[in-house]
């Protein structure tokens, strides 16, 4: 297996899922918000051992994986970002820990492993219990972008031989999925542009992650993003900024023009993120790019690290 490299995903089988539940750390994390300059600006729900999280496209919610202590798997909660209460929405022995959602947020879509399975599955953001599995299959899935228009899901394998790979899942019912992007180098963190006619990704083709932008459907060419490495891209909703995790934890902005192809024109480097893990979303954004939720560490296994939490 590879080491998760700057957010790298590690190679799962069904197999090796039991495992990977009895070996994982205690972590305490909380969300917290952050303006540009780093300026902590307040936080989200309790502390806990928080995993991927994505913001809800209306700006109103969070739904972040939480680890169930009893289990030791994770289910997704959602915390809405106005009142800070909380909706737990699965709650079955399976662990899911990666949740997107559709354009409209009247959908989502997320991973499920167990011992048997390692599927994806699709249903209303109002009741887990009606979602359908979309995709099976015995190595692991992770849903990671919704394209504008509804019609496509991104979503990054792995496996051995390729290590991460980008597929692409229809939701049109028009035909299989198909691979993206899937050479011996890893791709991963796959992000669909505000218009959809382009990827962000990231590979590590000489071993460090960087950050690139292709076309959709089809990565016939890429631009490179990132400076000296990078992971974890995300775009302003206007599309005229990516931004992405450095290698040393700084969250960088890159201005984008997208007129004639990719251009950079500057980049900006904004603070340094205290996140707990480097294989799920440490941060999201809001749609203007001011604000910054940052998954922060508040306890690390590792020693007695304590980071304030308010």
């Amino acid at each position: 297996m590879r080491q998760a490299l700057a957010g790298l995903m590690v190679a799962m089988t069904a197999a090796s899922w039991a495992f990977a539940q009895s070996s994982r750390p205690a972590v305490l994390s909380r969300l917290i918000w952050f303006d540009r300059t780093g300026q902590r600006l307040g936080a989200v729900g309790p502390i806990a051992d928080h995993g991927n999280l994505e913001i809800s496209p209306d700006g109103t919610r969070v739904a972040v994986a939480v680890t169930d202590v009893a289990r030791a798997t994770r289910d997704i909660w959602f915390y809405h970002l106005a009142s800070d209460e909380r909706t737990r929405f699965t709650s079955d022995p399976a662990d899911e820990n990666w949740l997107i959602w559709s354009p409209d947020g009247q959908r989502v879509l997320l991973n499920s492993f167990t011992r048997e399975r390692l599927s994806l599955f699709e249903g209303p953001s109002t009741d887990a219990s009606r979602g359908m599995q979309v995709l099976g299959g015995d190595e692991g899935k992770w849903p990671v972008s919704w394209s504008p228009d509804g019609r496509y899901v991104l979503y990054v394998t792995n496996n051995e031989r390729t290590s991460n790979d980008i597929w692409v899942l229809l939701r049109d019912g028009t035909g299989s999925p198909y691979p993206y992007l899937h050479t011996a180098a890893s791709e991963n963190w796959a992000s669909f542009s505000p218009d959809g006619r382009w990827v962000a990704f990231s590979a590590a083709d000489s071993g460090q992650p960087e950050v690139f932008v292709a076309p959709f459907p089809a990565a016939t060419r890429r631009w490179r993003i990132s400076a000296d490495g990078g992971a974890q891209a995300r775009w302003r909703r206007d599309g005229k900024e990516i931004y992405y995790v450095a290698p040393n934890r700084m969250l960088m902005s890159a201005q984008i023009d997208m007129s004639s192809g990719i251009t950079v024109k500057g980049y900006e480097p904004l603070f340094e993120l205290q996140h707990p893990y480097g294989a799920y979303h440490a941060f999201d954004v809001t749609a203007d790019g001011q604000r910054f939720l940052v998954n922060t560490l508040v306890v690390s296994p590792s020693g007695p690290r304590v980071i304030a939490a308010r």
